[in-house]
């Protein structure tokens, strides 16, 4: 459609060229949107004017002209430049013409589908205020000195005030893992919450405080009850020209742990917390958290554990993620499990979540 809208102005530019020594009538084109164009009229039908100005030969849709005036410029008009707004305005329509754009159409509009409106209307009308929720889960395998194959669910809330974050989450895996002889079958499963509450000191300062709790209990490592409670103190490095952030926190730490031949209960810790998001594109987006712990009474006993995700945003309604984690816990029996990798491909509806 393009290459015809040029070829049809180039064939009316010939025919202007030829018809323009029989009519030298200078005319003034007012258009419906206030701007006024000078110039010599061509030729006209029932849809346009052909008028040869400065510019070029135009063509002016009648739909948009208020009315058409003589001209007779003085002499020191017809040796003056024209009128800013003239300039303008026939510079515009020259600009629309040849994008193949109608001045007179209105701006389009992109459809949303039906079912997404009802849907975002549901979750204002029925979700607490301010509160964020997200849904996600998936199959994963895990590798450690046997093998299994587990499912997932997690379910995640969120809420920020001015200064505030607090952040849950409370999952669950179910899985049945085989030996490495592949003779012993057992069902196992794990689950527990975490929680994040940060406290931002001030607006123009990046410096915060921050309390991490969680409990879970996890019959693959054969803990019954395990309480973790750290509150660091950090800085966020951020980096616009990227859209990376970055948290680094340090800070004490303590874990009541009630495992399987395990006998002490209370353990005092020092950790350092660190996580990161950097949105890399429109539809991608990286994530990573790691934390480090030891016992200050022995050293050798610490624990560890490095997640990643790389998080597609496919709709409004449902994202895809691949998430990988690596867990070493030392602080346990010495014959219990104590590494641990996870590869995860997670189902994710974010409800009224904001990445």
């Amino acid at each position: 459609m393009k290459l015809i809208k040029i070829f049809v102005l180039l064939a009316s530019a010939l025919f202007a060229g030829i018809s323009i020594a029989q009519d030298g009538s200078q005319k003034v084109f007012n258009l419906a949107n206030g701007d006024r164009i000078s110039g010599k009229l061509v030729s006209s039908d029932y849809n346009q004017y052909l008028v040869e100005t400065q510019f070029g030969i135009l063509s002016i849709p009648k739909s948009s002209v208020k009315g058409v005036f003589e001209d007779v410029p003085t002499a020191a008009q017809a040796a003056s430049e024209p009128p800013p707004a003239i300039a303008q305005s026939a510079s515009a329509v020259a600009q629309e013409i040849e994008a193949g754009e109608d001045p007179a159409a209105p701006t389009p509009v992109k459809k949303e589908m039906e079912w997404i409106t009802d849907y975002r209307t549901f979750l204002q009308e029925n979700l607490p205020e301010g509160w964020q929720f997200r849904l996600r889960g998936g199959v994963q395998m895990r590798e450690t000195s046997s093998s299994s194959f587990s499912t997932n669910v997690t379910f995640e809330m969120r809420k920020e005030w001015e200064l505030d974050k607090f952040y849950a989450d409370a999952y669950y895996d179910y899985s049945t893992e085989t030996s490495a002889d592949d003779v012993d079958s057992t069902t196992l499963d794990k689950y527990g919450i975490n929680t994040d509450y940060r406290h931002d000191f001030d607006k123009n300062t990046n410096w915060y405080m921050q309390n991490l709790l969680s409990y879970k209990v996890d019959f693959v490592k054969g803990i019954r009850d395990q309480v973790d409670e750290a509150v660091t103190v950090g800085y966020t490095f951020e980096f616009d020209r990227y859209d990376l952030v970055i948290n680094i926190g340090p800070g004490p730490a303590i874990r009541y742990i009630n495992a399987q031949d395990y006998n002490h209960h209370w353990v005092v810790m020092a950790v350092l917390a660190e996580d990161l998001v950097w949105k890399f594109s429109d539809i991608f987006r990286f994530e990573e958290k790691g934390y480090l712990g030891f016992n200050v009474t022995n050293p050798s006993e610490y624990s560890a554990y490095l997640k990643l995700a790389l998080i597609a945003e496919v709709s409004e309604v449902m994202n895809i993620a691949l998430r990988y984690s690596y867990e070493y816990d030392a602080i346990n029996a010495s014959e219990a499990q104590k590494s641990e990798q996870t590869l995860l491909l997670s189902f994710e509806f974010p409800f009224n979540w904001k990445n």
